[in-house]
């Protein structure tokens, strides 16, 4: 219905004229509220959507400015603090963010960083603010926080997700494939002669992914005849006593797991040499060549191949919440670090 619906239809239908139309779907402040809330709820009951591509070169027209002028796409960050993904230990926010920038200037387009709670905002708020300044796509960058709820108006936006996020597992979503990069590590720690892989992992990590590492790690360990594999130990946070205890009663031979940080640190507090005594594969590997063992996620690859969809959608002008949501993975690839050896023939 969008392709026949114009801006003609909308105005006969609000009671204004096509002037205010455009006013309104421009969120100009000469228009009043009460009418613009009036033509947007006609252009959702039509199902007119206007096209972002159309829209930036009739801008352009109006400033006098060449038709090439490039569309900006929101690169949406949810943490703490405004810069908290630039500040975060982990480079993957960062990772994402060079690569999907870097692929959106190859093709004509601008990536610009947004704070989901700019000025305290609301998410109604912040979706106005995009929506006025034009921004058609938006890229929204993992959430540290499961809880945090993202209520934008997806209507107005065509919109691609970085990871695995439950509260827009309903959005598309481009993901290294945890679940292959569980298989890969069993893989090639069985090459290295480990018998007794052990899988360590917060809580909150597990469920985040949807329960990915835990499937692969059961389903390797019987693919690999490991018949009484070391029970995984899942905690809600990492301490020298749960650590500690699950090390002694279960005796893993490699520990497996988003390792890097306070896990290693206790591991290796234990006394235990790595990777003399114990083997540690990371999950989370963050660049290649890093001295960590275990599974490169890719961040520049994921953020370009993100930016990839989410432009085919912007010039397809699908917005709104899927219909059928689609998950792109990545596979992983696997770093060989130092923190696994070769182990003596039993």
């Amino acid at each position: 219905m969008s392709a026949t619906i114009t801006m003609r239809d909308i105005a006969r239908y609000s009671g204004v004229s096509i002037a205010t139309v455009s006013k309104s779907l421009a969120y100009k402040p000469d228009v009043s509220t009460a009418t613009r809330q009036r033509v947007l709820a006609a252009c959702r009951k039509l199902g007119y959507r206007p096209n972002p591509l159309v829209a930036a070169l009739m801008r352009s027209r109006r400033r006098h400015a060449p038709p090439t002028d490039t569309l900006t796409l929101a690169f949406i960050t949810a943490f703490p603090t405004a810069d908290g993904w630039r500040q975060h230990p982990s480079p993957i926010f960062r990772q994402m963010f060079a690569g999907a920038e870097a692929r959106a200037r190859e093709r004509n387009y601008r990536l610009e960083h947004f704070w989901l709670f700019r000025d305290g905002m609301s998410n109604q708020r912040f979706s106005g603010m995009l929506e006025a300044r034009g921004i058609r796509g938006v890229l929204i960058a993992p959430v540290p926080d499961t809880h945090t709820t993202l209520e934008l108006n997806w209507h107005a936006f065509s919109s691609v997700v970085l990871g695995l996020t439950p509260t827009v597992r309903t959005l598309h979503r481009v993901t290294t494939d945890y679940y292959q990069s569980m298989l890969l590590t069993i893989e090639e720690c069985q090459k290295l002669g480990y018998r007794r892989p052990g899988l360590a992992a917060r809580l909150e990590t597990i469920k985040r992914l949807e329960f990915r590492w835990e499937g692969a790690y059961l389903v390797a360990c019987e693919r690999f005849g490991l018949t009484r594999p070391p029970a995984p130990l899942f905690v809600d946070e990492w301490s020298e006593g749960n650590v500690g205890r699950w090390l002694r009663q279960e005796y893993p031979d490699v520990v497996i797991g988003p390792v890097l940080g306070k896990l290693e640190t206790l591991i290796r507090a234990s006394g235990r040499r790595v990777p003399a005594d114990l083997g540690l594969v990371g999950l989370l590997v963050p660049r290649a060549g890093d001295r960590l063992s275990g599974v490169l996620q890719d961040g520049e690859i994921i953020g370009a191949v993100a930016i990839d969809q989410l432009i085919g959608a912007v010039e397809r002008n699908e917005t709104g919440i899927p219909e059928h949501p689609i998950t792109h993975t990545t596979l992983g690839r696997w770093n060989p670090g130092r923190t696994l050896r070769r182990q003596p023939r039993r």
